[in-house]
């Protein structure tokens, strides 16, 4: 087949849109179309095509229209009618009522599915109605990528220029009260009186004294600033210099003295105050002889209806002995833990009799002559994994459904976060993570709020901004609402919580029904011996995306 146009005309005879697929000129198209309205007014019925001498009108009437086709009349009048009903199809999903304007304001977008039917030479291409859809809304995924790149681009110039308006009036505003900057250099007076020679001193003394008063004031007011940050320093030479290591007196203007000098600089005065030492190291639970953790750690990502896209637990159960006379001896499993489950993935140590494991829940080494180390040192003899598909809230303690809507009071966002624990344990240090890191501050709505100790902890550009509720109870559910500076939404995403649970009980259980039956001597299982449970459950990356 070949189509040499397509166009939609009135019933009147009125031409609205066309395009031709051969070389043909306008107003032989315009011919065309008159004899097609003369043929068709001279049938008493609507047929689906009509022919003159040299052409055949392959068309279909809609409402006060027609669409179109004008083909040679060698063509086959199947494909012509195929195509014909492909044509229908398009221009009916671009219009919502037939009127000569709508047409005229769709009128690139159905010109253009013409061209994506029928090439420029009048051949169809094989094409289905979806597939000509697709073609026609198809962007290009390289533009997005760069538009999202340069809109970041924006947002943190602005950001920037803000940030350096800031400290731009800070400098100013300490440098009109003669305060020292933030380099380290003094302004206002400190920089005439950093000089010891007294003519120097006696030459400012002179000039302020013939000034006006108001630089008279400003003088003083400096030179009180630079008095009271002097004596900071001078503590710090007094014990470099005494001791027993000092043998010989000190030379005025010796080295030493210079190196004593260097000392009292106001850059290494911050420097030394600004070293803080490490955090003291967590302090290691109390061990009566056989200490048994049982550790899960929980990943979970969320979206932001609080639909569940993954979850992740693993698990693993650390021995920790510090008396030789209980290291022979081996830990039996809870009757209600399964460790032919094959949704848990169960590893155990290299040394542990693995046939003991599976055939009696029993945690025994492999080699009956030796017994665990009893260094007081954790040793790990099981671990597990398990994942669940997505919308499973079996490995989710704590479920998460967050509402955003712009903000009226600031630039920003009003954030409202529901939360549930669905699980039996009170899982405490619950704490909310946004990564921004915004110039105002957050503020919490208590009155929509559910937690009452809510409260801002943590605010820096690394972590972004931290808000802690303390702790939610068992089967209970919570309402955190705050409105916080933002550019965007998503720039509130991903949102990070944590959590922990921890209990210490002889039949303490974790998270997915880990737990101990008993621990017994290694060469008599009638024989238990004492020990303690410590089971804990945290999160590591428990996210809302």
């Amino acid at each position: 087949m070949v189509v040499l146009a397509a166009s939609i005309t009135t019933r009147q005879g009125k031409p609205l849109l066309s395009r031709q697929f051969k070389d043909l000129s306008k107003d032989r198209v315009l011919e065309l179309l008159s004899n097609f309205q003369n043929l068709v007014a001279e049938i008493s019925s609507d047929h689906t095509f009509v022919e003159d001498k040299h052409v055949r009108y392959v068309y279909r009437p809609f409402d006060n229209y027609y669409i179109i086709l004008i083909t040679n009349r060698q063509s086959n009048i199947i494909k012509d009618l195929a195509t014909l009903n492909l044509f229908s199809q398009t221009i009916n999903s671009y219009l919502s009522s037939f009127h000569d304007q709508e047409i005229f304001h769709n009128a690139f977008e159905i010109l253009s599915s013409f061209d994506e039917i029928v090439s420029m030479g009048g051949y169809k291409e094989n094409l289905s109605f979806t597939q000509v859809q697709t073609y026609l809304s198809m962007e290009s995924h390289e533009e997005r990528i760069q538009e999202i790149i340069e809109r970041n681009k924006e947002i943190e110039a602005t950001e920037e220029r803000k940030r350096r308006a800031k400290e731009i009036a800070r400098k100013e505003h300490e440098r009109k009260h003669g305060f020292v900057s933030g380099n380290g250099d003094y302004d206002g007076a400190s920089r005439f009186t950093a000089s010891k020679d007294p003519n120097a001193s006696n030459a400012i003394n002179s000039y302020y004294s013939h000034a006006s008063p108001a630089a008279q004031q400003s003088y003083l007011q400096s030179a009180n600033a630079a008095a009271a940050a002097a004596p900071v320093a001078s503590p710090m030479a007094t014990p470099h210099h005494a001791g027993p290591s000092v043998t010989g007196g000190m030379k005025l203007g010796g080295s030493a003295g210079r190196r004593s000098g260097a000392m009292l600089r106001p850059s290494a005065i911050s420097s030394t105050s600004s070293a803080t030492p490490p955090p003291p190291e967590e302090d290691a639970p109390e061990n009566n002889g056989i200490l048994i953790s049982i550790k899960e750690v929980i990943n979970a990502e969320f979206s932001r209806d609080g639909t569940i896209h993954s979850s992740e637990l693993k698990g693993v159960l650390e021995l920790r002995i510090n008396d030789h006379d209980l290291s022979h001896s081996n830990l039996k499993l809870a009757d209600s833990v399964d460790v032919r489950d094959r949704s848990f993935q169960f590893k155990t140590h290299p040394n542990i009799d693995k046939q003991s494991f599976l055939s009696s829940k029993l945690i025994s080494l492999r080699d009956k002559s030796k017994a665990f180390p009893a260094n007081d040192q954790s040793l790990g003899v099981l671990r597990w994994r398990k994942i669940a598909p997505a919308d499973d809230d079996s490995l989710v303690p704590l479920t998460l459904t967050t509402w955003i809507s712009p903000s009226e009071s600031q630039q920003g966002f009003d954030v409202t976060i529901e939360y549930e624990n669905i699980s039996e344990l009170e899982l405490t240090d619950l704490v909310f993570t946004i990564p921004l890191f915004p110039q105002e501050p957050v503020d919490i709505n208590t009155e929509s709020s559910t937690a009452t100790d809510a409260e801002v902890i943590n605010m820096d550009q690394e972590t972004g901004t931290s808000i802690s509720v303390n702790q939610i109870g068992a089967n209970d559910a919570g309402v955190l609402a705050f409105s916080i500076e933002a550019p965007y939404e998503d720039a509130l995403y991903p949102m990070t919580v944590s959590f922990q649970e921890s209990s210490r009980d002889i039949s303490a259980k974790s998270f997915t029904g880990m737990a101990i039956d008993s621990v017994v001597l290694a060469t008599d299982h009638d024989q238990e011996l004492p020990y303690d449970v410590i089971a804990s459950l945290k999160s590591d990356e428990y996210l809302v995306q």
